[in-house]
């Protein structure tokens, strides 16, 4: 009896005895499982900062990057990398660059951030992509072809010997011409308020005239009576909208008259031809003016003391390497125009109460064109060339031409 006592005993020890092992084997496999659990915790905790610092970097780099990318994008095609020398894009492709041996190091350091690598490789191959496919645009030397005016007919006003062709209104210029015995003729150009009177040739010639800009027009051509009598011979009225109030001062006129074959657009076109951009093309030519171009005091003499009807040849200018305002601003304009910059003849009063002649020039870019003359309006900028040439003190001269408020303008042509 005893003995069976004993076995049962020693049997429900057994028993009591796996139970616990079991229960122990157990709780070790729900130990190891959390275990596990928290390090993959662990190991995401860990990694999102990576992920965070990896990010920003990339946008920091984004960030650098985008002033550049973004001027670009708001600049017209034609100026796009004006501004940037080689060394600029060099630094920006470099900026770029710079974050992939940094993000190669964490990639090292952990499998996590080394699956960020297609989106880092992405973004820096997207900003170097942008980069690259705008350069060629800062090369691009295909020449600005001249915007040269005509009188088709379609739209005149034509009695005897007087003729008033308006058929190009909406490209901002008209023509007209005088054949008759008179040996004086006049136009008269009126919008608004605004009235423009010009000589004009009494040999028949066909002149081209600019408009002030979208509005309504009556144009009238009188001749010579006697003296400072003159008689109606013909009027043109019409309405007018501009098509490009930028693009109507790329044409030639009577006041700057060029053609593809003048000798200020060959000097113009050699001047320029390794610029990339508006404002370098602006800067070469006005240093060239500038520089090469004398104040001719005898003629602005003849002029004072009344000679009338005076008018500018860029060419002749050129070659006589001499002339008044009204030369300087001829010749600037003629260059410009030639090289697709907007730019126009202002004539009015310079400080202090100086009749003279200057130009305006538009760009988009703004930057430096002398050490001394910054164009600073995304828009037309006053460019004296006249001044800037005839004083040694360019710092003082420089700032006397950038502020608009020493000039005030009386006709545009």
């Amino acid at each position: 009896m005893k003995n069976r006592i004993y076995i049962i005993s020693a049997l429900l020890l057994c028993i009591a005895v796996l139970s616990a092992c079991a229960n122990g084997a157990s709780d070790g496999t729900e130990t190891e499982k959390l275990t596990q659990t928290t390090s993959v915790t662990s190991v995401s905790e860990y990694e999102a900062p990576e992920m965070t610092t990896s990010s920003v970097q990339i946008s920091e780099t984004a960030s650098q990057t985008a002033p550049e990318l973004s001027d670009t994008s708001e600049t017209p095609a034609e100026t796009a990398f004006s501004e940037a020398s080689p060394d600029e894009t060099t630094d920006t492709e470099a900026a770029a660059a710079t974050v992939t041996p940094e993000t190669s190091a964490e990639m090292t350091a952990d499998t996590t951030t080394a699956k960020t690598e297609p989106l880092e490789t992405e973004i820096i191959s997207s900003v170097t992509e942008k980069i690259s496919t705008s350069a060629p645009k800062k090369t691009n030397t295909k020449p600005f072809e001249l915007k040269l005016p005509s009188a088709s007919g379609k739209k005149t006003a034509e009695k005897g010997s007087a003729l008033i062709d308006y058929s190009n209104a909406e490209d901002g210029y008209i023509a007209a011409a005088y054949s008759g015995k008179s040996e004086k003729a006049k136009l008269r150009v009126i919008c608004g308020k605004t009235q423009y009177d010009h000589d004009l040739a009494s040999d028949g010639s066909t002149e081209f005239f600019p408009l002030m800009g979208s509005g309504s027009y009556t144009v009238r051509v009188y001749e010579q009576v006697s003296g400072k009598s003159y008689s109606l011979a013909v009027e043109a009225v019409f309405d007018v909208k501009i098509k490009s109030e930028t693009d109507m001062y790329l044409y030639p006129n009577k006041y700057s008259d060029f053609d593809k074959n003048s000798d200020c657009v060959k000097k113009a076109s050699q001047l320029c031809s390794d610029k990339s951009g508006t404002v370098e093309k602006i800067a070469a030519i006005f240093e060239y003016v500038s520089e090469n171009i004398t104040y001719d005091k005898e003629l602005a003499q003849k002029v004072t003391n009344g000679l009338t009807g005076y008018i500018p040849d860029p060419d002749r200018t050129l070659k006589n390497g001499k002339g008044i305002c009204f030369d300087y601003s001829s010749l600037m304009t003629a260059m410009c125009r030639s090289q697709g910059i907007p730019a126009r003849i202002v004539v009015g009063y310079a400080k202090e109460n100086i009749y003279h002649a200057w130009n305006e020039i538009y760009t988009e870019e703004t930057g430096w064109i002398t050490p001394e003359l910054y164009l600073k309006n995304k828009g037309f900028n006053i460019a004296d060339a006249t001044f800037y040439s005839g004083k040694k003190d360019k710092a003082k001269i420089g700032e006397y031409i950038s502020d608009s408020s020493n000039y005030s303008a009386l006709y545009r042509y």
